[in-house]
């Protein structure tokens, strides 16, 4: 059961995780030259806004499967394991409580997410959405690479 759940955290993290670390990285740089008018970076936005809210659901297994992984083996004296599991739910709360609603607003102000809200531009800055973008898709792929090392060692 044991290795069944390993290959199945891995599998998930290599098909979850990869593409919502593109498209988180992605996403700002496509809807801010679609801001300014770029028509392929719109229809590329609206694709890459997609991918993060749905394979941003999806990345949640690899974190869940980590845990119960703890539940087969003698993980639990291994603190590594622990910070990893850590690590992935606070990646994922960035994700969630950071990324996304700042992307949500951005394909808001493009009209390229479905349901649209209403939109206020007044209140609404590219410039720091774009930075603040950057900023946590920095630290969100920076957690990956730590978990994935502390995977590895």
């Amino acid at each position: 059961m044991g290795s069944l759940l390993v290959l199945l955290h891995v599998i998930a993290a290599i098909l979850f995780l990869g593409p919502v670390t593109f498209a988180v990285s992605t996403f700002h740089v496509r809807a801010f030259a679609a801001h300014n008018g770029d028509e392929l970076a719109r229809g590329s936005a609206a694709v890459l806004y997609k991918i993060t809210r749905t394979y941003g659901i999806l990345s949640v297994l690899v974190p869940l499967i980590g845990f119960a992984i703890m539940f087969t083996g003698d993980y639990w004296s291994e603190g590594k394991f622990h910070i990893s599991i850590m690590l992935s739910v606070f990646a994922w709360g960035i994700l969630y409580f950071l990324i996304l609603p700042i992307q949500q607003r951005m394909a808001d102000a493009l009209n390229i997410s479905e349901g649209a809200a209403e939109f206020d531009s007044a209140s609404f800055s590219w410039e720091k959405a774009k930075n603040h973008l950057s900023m946590f898709g920095g630290i969100f792929s920076l957690l990956w690479v730590i978990i994935a090392v502390l995977m590895i060692l």
